[in-house]
C-alpha cells in the first residue's frame, strides 16, 4: 500500500468500485496499487504486478501518437474517459471501458494516478452481435423476396419494405401512417380486423390467409398473408409483423383451372348424358325387335324359320351387349357407376354365365367346362349382374379366341380373417394366347391385338378394361398368364360376405330368387284374371308388352296409358292388380306417378314395376326410392317377364 495515499480516500476508492479494476500507479505509471477485481479481470496477482509497468502488465493497444494524446487530456482536463483494449496474462484481449484521472496527497500535490477499468468484453460482443443481428434484419426486411412490413394495433403501416412498395405501387410515404385497409378490395377491408381482435384475445397470434388488394395501377393483386402479434416482456401487445405473398398468378392459375375442369366436367356429363340418351333410344327399338321375334319364336315354324329368327334375336343382344359396354365405359370414366350388392346365389351366377356362351362354345366343338367344388359357399353377397358380367366378358373373351380344345372354369374360396370369404375365379383356355409385347396394353380402352381390316376377331375392346374397373371397385384383382399360339389363364379375387354373415336385409330378395328358381310353373297363370295396366308412351311397346302377357295370361284384362297423369287416374279408378309403369314418359313421369299413387290409401299396396331403357344401377334405386317393387328393362326380356308375373299374380298371390 502506498503510504502516500489518505487512508479514508483508498478505503473509499475501494468500495465505491468493488466490483471494477482499481489500479493505482505513480507518475511513472508503475503499479502501486491493485484490487481483487483487477486479478480478477487481468489475471494477475498483486505481487506479480506491483512496481511494474502497465504498458508491461496490461499491454494496451495503442500508438504512441494516441498514447501522447490520452496523456495530454489528462494533463488538461485532470480525467480522462474512452474504451481501450488491453491483454489478460493469457493473452486473451479485453475490451475495457477506462476513466483515468491524478491523485493528490493531502498537501495537494499530484502523487499517481488512479484508474477505474470495467471488463465491456462480453457486452461489447453482445452489442455487436446485436448489432449485427439488426442490420441482417434490415437488409432482410428491406430486401425480402415478399412483401414485409409493421402495422401498429390500428392496422396501420409502420414500417413497410420495398417489396410492398413494388408490390403496391406506393411509396414508402404514401404508406407509412395510413390503414392497410385503405388499400384492400372493397369485400376484404375488414378481414385484418377480424384476425387482429382475436390475436389481441389471445387467439390465432399467428395466421394466415388471403386477401386482395387494389394497386396503385388498380390491379387486384391476390395477397397470402401471415400475421404474427409481436408482445413485450410483459406480454402486452406491441405491433404485427406481416408478411405480402403475392399469389395473384397462381389464383389466376387456379381460376382457369377450375373453368377447365368445369368446362371438362360440363363435356363429361354432356357425353354422358349422350350416352345415356342414345342407349335409351337404342333400346327402345331393340325392345321391339327382340320382343316380337322371342314372341314369332314362340308360334309355328319351320326349321328354317327358327334359325332365322334366332340369329335375329342374337345379333339383337349382341348389339345390346355393345350399348351395355359404351354405358359402363362412360360411368367408369366419370366415376359414377356404383355396386348394388344383394344376397345372391353363386351357383346361380355361374349357371347363367355358363348358360350364356354355351351355345357358342358348341358351334365351335369347344369343351365348356366348370370343375365343380363342393366346398364353395353358395349364398354371397355380391353385385350379381356385376359379377356375371366379369364372367361373361372373360369367358366370353376365352371362347373367342379359342378354336380348338377347351375353356375350363374353376373358383376356390378360403375365410379370411375378416369373416369374409376369398373367391379365386380361374378362366383357363387352349387359345391363341396373348403376345408379351401386348401385355402391358391388355385393360386399356379400344384395345385390340389385331386392328387391321383382316383382324379375325372383332369386338369393342372394352370388355377387359370394365372387367378390370369393376374388379376394382368391388376391391378385388385380376392377373393373367399367357403363352402364345398354346391358351391363356385369367385370375381374379374378390372377397365378399357369406349369408351367414350377410345382412338380412335383403331377405326378400332371396326370397324372390327362390320362388322363380323352385316354384315357377307358367300353368298356374293360364285361368287367372288380374287386371294389369300397362302405363308407356310408345305404342309399339305397349302393343308387344300386351302380347307378351297374353302369351302366359291368356285372361288378363288388360289397360293402357300413355303418360303418368292419365296412370294415375286410372290406377284410382280401376285398382288394378298389377301396373307396368314406364319411367320416362311426357308430362308426368313413372317416378312421379308412382309417388301420387303411393300417398293414397286405396293405391298404396298396388305392385308396381317399372319398366326403363336405362340400365344402371342409379336409375333402379331411383325407381325403388319412390316406392315401385320391381323392375324391368328393355328390351324386356320374356322369362324375366314371366318370372314378374308369376311372383305377383300367381293364385295364391290374387286370392
Amino acid at each position: 500500500m502506498d503510504h502516500n495515499l489518505p487512508k479514508e480516500v483508498y478505503s473509499s476508492l475501494i468500495l465505491q468500485y468493488l466490483y471494477d479494476a482499481v489500479i493505482v500507479t505513480d507518475l511513472q505509471f508503475q503499479i502501486t496499487s491493485w484490487n481483487l477485481a483487477a486479478e480478477r479481470i487481468y489475471g494477475y496477482k498483486l505481487e506479480e504486478v506491483i512496481g511494474k509497468s502497465t504498458k508491461e502488465i496490461l499491454k494496451t493497444s495503442a500508438s504512441e501518437e494516441a498514447r501522447a494524446k490520452s496523456i495530454a487530456d489528462l494533463n488538461t482536463n485532470g480525467i480522462w474517459q474512452g474504451e481501450v483494449f488491453q491483454h489478460r496474462k493469457d493473452g486473451s484481449k479485453l475490451r475495457i471501458r477506462s476513466a483515468v484521472s491524478y491523485l493528490k496527497g493531502n498537501d495537494g500535490v499530484t502523487i499517481g494516478v488512479i484508474a477505474i477499468n470495467r471488463d465491456i468484453t462480453e457486452e461489447n460482443r453482445i452489442r455487436e452481435e446485436f448489432a449485427e443481428s439488426e442490420e441482417r434484419f434490415r437488409m432482410s426486411f428491406e430486401n425480402a423476396g415478399i412483401g414485409v412490413c409493421l402495422l401498429d394495433l390500428e392496422g396501420k403501416f409502420l414500417k413497410v419494405n420495398k417489396k410492398i412498395q413494388s408490390m403496391l405501387g406506393y411509396t414508402e410515404t404514401e404508406l407509412i401512417g395510413r390503414p392497410s385497409k385503405d388499400f384492400a378490395y372493397k369485400e376484404d377491408q375488414n378481414i385484418f380486423d377480424q384476425y387482429r381482435d382475436s390475436a389481441l384475445k389471445g387467439k390465432d397470434v399467428d395466421v394466415v390467409y388471403e386477401k386482395r388488394y387494389i394497386s396503385k395501377t388498380n390491379q387486384i393483386l391476390w395477397i397470402e398473408i401471415s400475421n404474427s402479434l409481436v408482445k413485450d416482456r410483459k406480454g402486452s401487445p406491441l405491433y404485427f409483423v406481416v408478411h405480402f405473398n403475392d399469389i395473384t398468378d397462381r389464383k389466376n392459375a387456379e381460376f382457369h383451372l377450375l373453368n377447365a375442369k368445369k368446362e371438362a366436367e360440363r363435356a363429361n356429363q354432356a357425353k354422358s348424358d349422350f350416352v345415356a340418351n342414345m342407349s335409351h333410344e337404342i333400346r327402345t327399338p331393340l325392345n321391339g325387335v327382340i320382343g316380337f321375334n322371342e314372341l314369332l319364336l314362340t308360334t309355328n315354324l319351320d326349321a328354317d324359320q327358327k334359325e332365322f329368327v334366332k340369329n335375329a334375336i342374337s345379333s339383337a343382344h349382341g348389339l345390346l351387349g355393345i350399348i351395355n359396354d359404351i354405358l359402363d365405359i362412360s360411368k367408369i370414366e366419370a366415376g359414377k357407376l356404383v355396386l348394388n350388392e344383394t344376397v345372391s346365389n353363386l351357383k346361380h351366377i355361374i349357371k347363367d354365365s355358363l348358360g350364356v356362351l354355351q351355345w357358342k362354345a358348341k358351334e365351335k366343338n369347344i369343351q365348356l367346362e366348370f370343375e365343380e367344388n363342393h366346398d364353395l359357399q353358395e349364398w354371397i353377397v355380391v353385385d350379381s349382374t356385376r359379377l356375371r358380367q366379369i364372367l361373361i366378358n372373360l369367358i366370353g373373351n376365352a371362347v373367342k379366341f379359342t378354336e380348338k380344345g377347351s375353356v375350363v372354369l374353376k373358383i376356390t374360396s378360403e375365410l379370411t380373417e375378416n369373416e369374409k370369404v376369398k373367391l379365386s375365379f380361374s378362366i383357363k383356355d387352349t387359345g391363341i394366347g396373348i403376345p408379351e409385347s401386348h401385355n402391358a396394353n391388355i385393360f386399356q380402352s379400344f384395345w385390340q391385338g389385331e386392328s387391321n381390316s383382316t383382324r379375325r376377331y372383332g369386338g369393342t375392346g372394352l370388355g377387359l378394361r370394365i372387367t378390370k374397373s369393376l374388379l376394382d371397385l368391388m376391391g378385388g384383382n385380376i392377373e393373367f398368364f399367357s403363352e402364345e399360339s398354346k391358351g391363356t389363364e385369367f385370375r381374379f379375387y374378390i372377397e365378399c360376405l357369406t349369408l351367414e354373415n350377410a345382412n338380412h336385409s335383403n331377405e326378400e330378395n332371396e326370397n324372390f330368387q327362390k320362388d322363380i328358381w323352385e316354384n315357377i310353373n307358367q300353368y298356374k297363370l293360364l285361368d287367372v284374371t288380374p287386371k294389369i295396366l300397362i302405363a308407356e308412351d310408345n305404342l309399339m311397346n305397349r302393343d308387344l308388352l300386351k302380347r307378351m302377357i297374353l302369351k302366359y295370361i291368356p285372361k288378363a284384362i288388360l289397360y293402357e296409358a300413355d303418360n303418368g297423369l292419365e296412370a294415375v287416374k286410372m290406377g284410382r279408378e280401376l285398382n288394378p292388380n298389377l301396373i307396368f309403369m314406364d319411367v320416362q314418359m311426357p308430362g308426368m313421369d313413372g317416378l312421379e306417378a308412382t309417388t301420387i299413387i303411393r300417398t293414397e290409401k286405396s293405391n298404396g299396396q298396388i305392385p308396381i314395376v317399372a319398366l326403363t331403357a336405362g340400365a344402371l344401377y342409379e336409375e333402379r334405386k331411383k325407381c325403388f326410392d319412390v316406392g315401385m317393387d320391381h323392375f324391368l328393362t328393355k328390351p324386356i326380356d320374356i322369362l324375366a317377364l314371366n318370372q314378374v308375373l308369376f311372383h305377383y299374380l300367381n293364385p295364391v298371390k290374387l286370392d
